[in-house]
């Protein structure tokens, strides 16, 4: 017994010892699997304003409901085309709504994970990671400022959600994800993908 816990004090100071050498050059310590994140997944384009029609999406405000977006037909399946283009009408569409923020999540492609609900109806709202956003999106700066604004006020991890239950202004594009069962998700799996500005009223 002795034994087992001096070779465990010894391995114990060993990975010390190393880490503290890695600090001072400069190499930070590796982090739990759970705590990275990965940009990119499907419908990546699309999902963060670098899609060949992203030119095609009206800047005009249309001021709408989870309800309404809710009762919109989803696609009948997502083929390679989907991937890089916007292929439904609501997805050509600057949309904004009230409603209650419940909670809050950052997902493991870097996207902050909003869940909203109004009236009895519910859907997903997504911020992506800033880094994960090049120039070629026409919504970088409206991302990266949405994305302020709760990461400003509000806790966010990989771990757990973020109980809110406040009300907010959500605006930002139409996008229509494939089935996952995703916590909060609208019946017809619409989004606002992504979110371009968030106020807080």
């Amino acid at each position: 017994m002795k034994k087992r816990i001096k070779n465990k004090t010894t391995a114990a100071l060993a990975a010390a010892a190393l880490t503290a050498a890695g600090l001072a050059l400069g190499i930070a310590p590796a982090q739990p699997a759970h705590a990275a994140t990965t940009c990119g997944g499907f419908r990546w384009p699309v999902k963060i304003g670098t899609d060949a029609t992203r030119f095609q999406v009206s800047h005009t405000i249309t001021y709408t409901s989870i309800g309404y977006l809710d009762h919109r037909v989803p696609p009948a399946s997502f083929g390679s085309y989907a991937q890089n283009h916007r292929i439904k009408w609501p997805e050509f569409r600057t949309w904004q709504l009230r409603a209650t923020l419940v909670a809050v999540k950052l997902e493991h492609d870097g996207d902050i994970h909003l869940q909203l609900r109004s009236s009895g109806h519910r859907m997903i709202a997504e911020i992506p990671k800033p880094s994960c956003v090049s120039s070629a999106s026409l919504w970088k700066a409206g991302i990266t400022s949405a994305r302020q604004a709760i990461t400003s006020r509000y806790s966010v991890s990989l771990s757990s959600w973020h109980y809110i239950y406040r009300a907010v202004s959500v605006r930002g594009l139409g996008f229509f994800d494939d089935e996952q069962g995703a916590t909060g998700a609208a019946s017809n799996d619409i989004e606002l993908h992504p979110v371009i500005h968030i106020g807080f009223p």
